[in-house]
Order: structure tokens, then sequence, then C-alpha cells
């Protein structure tokens, strides 16, 4: 293998990159290394070692230009298609949302024409149950006055006798 010996800060240098992209670089290429006279790691940098980032490929431009204007268009129509879709979904939830409404004001004014109905129940409820009362007074009156007198002891003891 062929190539240049130098330490990590010449490498970074000479590659464009940090010290620490030029270490991680030299363990993966299994670049060689040693220690200088000098107390500095040296490493057998390859010469075919790019330097650097690689510069873009400029190819026909107006071609490039045309395809990213037409792409532009596609994206556009894309973008045109995404707000008619939502505008759409919009009014169907507008009007779902009206007619949830519409269900509620049904379902509150049913409500309350059951409570009404259950008042006018009870009221019904409870007049019959003070006419109960009373019809049970009333019977109560009857059966006290239609009730046979008591009789004497002397009475009882007569019906005794008779009985038996």
């Amino acid at each position: 293998m062929t190539g240049t010996w130098m330490s990590y800060g010449e490498a970074a240098a000479k590659l464009n990159s940090s010290v620490g992209a030029v270490r991680k670089r030299a363990l993966r290429g299994h670049w060689a290394r040693q220690a200088g006279n000098d107390g500095k790691v040296r490493l057998l940098v390859p010469d075919e070692t790019s330097m650097g980032r690689p510069t873009p490929v400029r190819g026909d431009m107006v071609s490039t230009v045309s395809a990213l204007q037409a792409h532009i268009e596609t994206l556009k129509a894309e973008l045109a298609a995404s707000e008619a879709r939502v505008d759409k979904l919009s009014t169907e939830l507008a009007g779902e949302r009206t007619a949830r409404q519409a269900d509620q004001e049904h379902l509150a004014a049913r409500q309350a024409d059951q409570e009404q109905q259950l008042a006018i129940a009870r009221a019904a409820a409870d007049k019959a149950t003070a006419e109960l009362v009373a019809l049970a007074q009333r019977l109560a009156e009857i059966v006290k006055e239609a009730e046979p007198p008591q009789r004497s002891r002397l009475g009882r003891a007569w019906g005794w006798f008779l009985r038996n």
C-alpha cells in the first residue's frame, strides 16, 4: 500500500475534516499507525483517499430546472387537491355537527315533555291518594256508626250459656 505518513492533525488538514473523523476513518480503513520520534502517532494515509467532501456533479442544468418545475407543478396540484379534500371534510363535519345539535335539541324537547307528563302523573297520583285517604276515613266513620253496641258482662255470659 502506498501513501504518506502524517500525524492526525496533518491528515485532518489534508482531508479537510476533523481529527476525530480522521481517527474513525483510520480505524475503519485499517490504516497503518506507528509512533514517531517526536511522540506523535503517524498514519499511513493512502494516496487514493479523497480529500474532503465530494463536489456535486453538474449535469445539464436546463433539464434539471425543467424537471424541478414540473415537480413543483405536480406538488401544487396535489396541494390543491388536498385543500379541496379538507374543505369537503370540513363541510361534512359542519353538517354532522348541525345534525347532532338538532338531535340534541329534539332530545331535550322530548325530555322536557316527558318531565311535564311525569309531573302531571304525580299530581294525579297525589290527588288519587288524597281521595283514597278521605274514603278510608269515611269508611272508618261508617264502620264505627254501624258497629253493634257492646254487650255488658251479663249479656255476654247469657250468650255463652245459651250456646252451651
